[in-house]
């Protein structure tokens, strides 16, 4: 038998795969003949392999002429990962970073966040060393130790020190350096921005900013589900008989009133009452049910407080939610509460907040799309969606997001 030249493997695109719109195209990388969203475009190397199409072993030569700070296969369309990374996100509980670093992700960037003696710094997963992940390093001094060579950073993430250099005196490269975050701690959460610049202001939230009322902390749970999915989740009212009939929701026969949205200088408010089922508040008032009023807060772009005060009490609660885009189609979510009695109850608020967020979990990673649509004629909404309509007009209007994929 004549042996013949393997036949070259077709290009194919796996199911599911997007091309990330707007990567740089390295000098040499293959165009894919398959998808119709890159037909006419450049494949990026590291989408090639990871879509199966090429095996490549080396950077080329020219690689850092290319390089960009859109992260290794990134799910987010690139206009929306640079819109996105310009605000503040939360990335971790500051009480549950203690002798050791830890590693996160934000937008599809690998982070490490360690504590030193004047707080908590951050930076990008990565020793410019050998590329590798800081977080496996430990701590002593201030300084982060990277765990492959041993170089030292300092908390502004300068290298101060190369164990193996035969000269402990000679100077250190500047290129030693750490990509180094932007950090803020507030409300016992730890934020952190992409950029240097930050388009938008942390939340202010009310209740929560008085040290006098102690705060609990809803242990963090992470959602297969996209960032915006679950803060329309948390702003949506009309679910409540439906979804959170065993913990708070009311008849399945309730009608919502129309309700007003307002723009504020951080984003969204509106106010709704509701007739809640049961009586979950310790203001020692009877009765089965509770009327309450509702507040909600919304900071642009994933960060609201519901402010809950019952009808005839002097009791109120501050229950603050934000999330981490991990991916565009994962999220981390952290809850901070308090009310007006100083002392909340502890175990009760994370029992019930739990359970919340578990009767919501499973339908909101279901949704289809996973992508929120903000062009508001691409789905059939209600009268009980004025909050969601203004949310994603707003996130349209007020930043450009969701864009056409290739500009």
């Amino acid at each position: 038998m004549v042996e013949t030249e393997p036949r070259p493997r077709k290009p194919s695109l796996a199911r599911g795969c997007e091309l990330p719109a707007g990567r740089p195209r390295l000098q040499g990388s293959p165009v894919c003949g398959n998808c119709g969203a890159c037909r006419s475009r450049p494949l990026p190397l590291s989408f090639a392999v990871h879509c199966g199409f090429l095996t490549i072993m080396f950077l080329p030569l020219n690689a850092s002429a290319s390089a960009t700070d859109l992260p290794h296969e990134c799910t987010f369309a690139e206009a929306d990962w640079r819109i996105l990374s310009r605000f503040w996100h939360p990335i971790a509980f500051c009480h549950e970073i203690k002798e050791r670093p830890v590693a996160a992700r934000l937008l599809d960037v690998d982070l490490v966040i360690w504590r030193t003696a004047n707080g908590l710094s951050v930076a990008r997963d990565l020793c410019p060393h050998r590329g590798t992940r800081l977080s496996a390093g430990r701590v002593d001094a201030d300084q982060l130790i990277c765990p492959m060579h041993g170089l030292h950073f300092d908390p502004a993430g300068l290298c101060t020190r190369i164990p193996s250099n035969p000269d402990q005196n000679a100077r250190i490269s500047p290129r030693l350096r750490l990509q180094s975050l932007l950090t803020q701690e507030r409300f016992g959460i730890l934020w952190t921005c992409l950029s240097d610049e930050p388009a938008w202001p942390l939340p202010d939230w009310p209740g929560l900013r008085d040290p006098a009322l102690r705060k609990v902390f809803v242990p963090a749970n992470t959602w297969a589900a996209a960032a915006s999915r679950h803060v329309e989740n948390f702003n949506d009212v009309a679910h409540f008989p439906w979804v959170h009939k065993e913990t708070f929701g009311g008849s399945e026969e309730d009608r919502f009133p129309s309700y007003k949205v307002t723009d504020t200088d951080y984003g969204l408010t509106f106010d709704l009452g509701y007739d809640e089922g049961g009586n979950r508040f310790p203001d020692d008032v009877p009765g089965d049910s509770r009327h309450v009023v509702y507040t909600y807060e919304l900071t642009y772009p994933f960060s609201t407080i519901i402010i809950i005060k019952p009808n005839d009490s002097w009791y109120v609660q501050y229950f603050a939610d934000t999330v981490c885009p991990v991916s565009a189609y994962e999220t981390k979510i952290f809850q901070v509460a308090t009310d007006t009695t100083g002392a909340p109850d502890e175990a009760f608020l994370i029992r019930e907040s739990l359970t919340i967020n578990d009767e919501d979990k499973a339908l909101v990673e279901a949704q289809r799309p996973q992508d929120l649509p903000l062009n508001v004629r691409d789905e059939v909404h209600i009268p009980a969606d004025a909050m969601s309509i203004a949310y994603r007009r707003g996130l349209v209007r007020h930043f450009g997001l969701g864009g056409d994929l290739f500009r």
